[in-house]
């Protein structure tokens, strides 16, 4: 984990560690409930890697996922990963896309997305946090973090629009609006003019 390893203080690298660990963990909830939903047939993993590398849907998330793994200051890949994708992606499946699936009968689904679901708020403290701290610090930090969010939100919302598009249809759009206008109260909650 790049944050972990030069972010500044072991406040932040030990919060980025346990992050990092429960993506890690979350990434292995989802591969089980994957096989369970497939009766445990592994051909799921390698259906689920073959979409991930070459379906069309994925391949903005897929860019934008691999360009994050060579960003070079620590800070600007917290805003993006912690803040900018987790604020969207989290919402969209295990918010708006988990209340539709549960509205046809998915309970069950529901239920196995408990973790993510409480897991998502908490992180959300720290991750605020760290960056309203850092904004309180000095209005050149209020603008470097600003630079940030406006460099990496359209990238973002690109990624993210076949994702709604695909699960919403036409309420797509809208439902990525929704998730992007609570991501932008959060910001602005920290300090930032976005």
């Amino acid at each position: 984990n790049f944050i972990a390893a030069y972010g500044f203080g072991a406040p932040v690298t030990s919060a980025a560690t346990m992050q990092m660990m429960d993506h890690l963990g979350i990434a292995q909830y989802i591969t089980r409930i994957g096989l369970i939903l497939a009766e445990n047939d592994p051909a799921i993993l390698d259906d689920a890697k073959a979409l991930w590398m070459d379906d069309e849907m994925w391949q903005p998330m897929r860019a934008l996922a691999e360009e994050s793994m060579v960003i070079k200051d620590w800070f600007e890949l917290h805003v993006l990963q912690n803040f900018l994708l987790d604020g969207t992606v989290h919402p969209l499946v295990f918010d708006k896309f988990d209340a539709a699936v549960a509205r046809h009968g998915g309970a069950a689904f529901s239920m196995m997305n408990e973790f993510m679901i409480e897991w998502f708020a908490e992180a959300s403290r720290w991750v605020d946090a760290v960056i309203e701290c850092a904004v309180k610090e000095s209005d050149a930090n209020k603008v470097l973090i600003e630079g940030w969010i406006a460099k990496w939100t359209p990238r973002v919302l690109g990624a993210m629009q076949p994702l709604g598009d695909a699960a919403f249809d036409e309420q797509g759009p809208a439902t990525i609006d929704e998730i992007t206008d609570r991501l932008m109260a959060r910001a602005g909650k920290a300090g930032l003019d976005v």
